[in-house]
């Protein structure tokens, strides 16, 4: 027995189909191109002649420059805010009141200044009447001020570091002349000389230390030998 196969022929169209011919392009990519650079053309031409417009521009003349009238905005005498600024205006003034310098106020630098001239002076030498004029007359300050200053107000005198302080921190200390910040920095070299000085010593210890045990074997060595001859 054997198997039949059967083939089926296949015919391709001869005629196109009308949907097909309804979308068949009607320009080539060449034509298309042409149309957008005359259309581009013809818009530029189109808004140089308005923009020549001679009817436009005497009108646009005839306008001038425009101008805008300034925004001013007044100010109540009731407003909330005018009556907050008086009333702390008032309070600054106030506070400033018990303020007996005429002409202005000491700067910070200059207070620090004044500060730091004070610890490089000798005991006594605050008080003396020449001394006082000259840091009036420096400083742009009345008597009352300065006295004030120079008794509740000071800057801290920096020592020296301490050598057992593995940050070497420097300590600061209140002095009130130049004798007393002398005797300030001599406590740190002091302490400091004292700190050496037992470093030394416990240094030297220990070297003799070592040698003493050196000795001591060397002697343990030697007695070794001796008798094993």
């Amino acid at each position: 027995m054997g198997a039949q196969t059967s083939k089926v022929a296949r015919k391709l169209p001869t005629k196109p189909r009308p949907e097909t011919l309804k979308n068949t392009p009607k320009e080539s990519p060449s034509t298309v191109g042409l149309m957008a650079n005359t259309a581009s053309e013809f818009k530029t031409e189109f808004i140089e002649e308005e923009g020549r417009d001679p009817q436009l521009h005497e009108n646009l003349k005839s306008l001038g420059p425009v101008t805008v009238p300034p925004t001013i905005t007044k100010m109540r005498t009731t407003d909330t805010m005018l009556k907050i600024m008086n009333q702390r205006k008032q309070a600054e003034e106030k506070e400033l009141g018990w303020h007996t310098v005429s002409d202005e106020n000491i700067s910070i630098d200059s207070l620090f200044t004044l500060m730091e001239q004070r610890k490089r002076l000798q005991p006594g030498e605050i008080d003396k009447p020449e001394i006082r004029q000259a840091l009036l007359q420096k400083y742009k300050i009345d008597e009352p001020t300065l006295s004030i200053l120079l008794k509740y107000y000071n800057t801290m005198a920096i020592m020296p570091p301490a050598i057992d302080d593995k940050e070497e921190r420097r300590m600061g200390v209140w002095v009130m002349d130049k004798v007393d910040w002398e005797s300030q920095v001599r406590q740190v070299d002091r302490r400091n000389a004292e700190i050496k000085k037992s470093r030394q010593e416990a240094l030297k210890d220990n070297n003799q230390a070592m040698k003493q045990d050196k000795s001591k074997q060397d002697q343990a060595l030697k007695d070794l030998f001796d008798e094993s001859y």
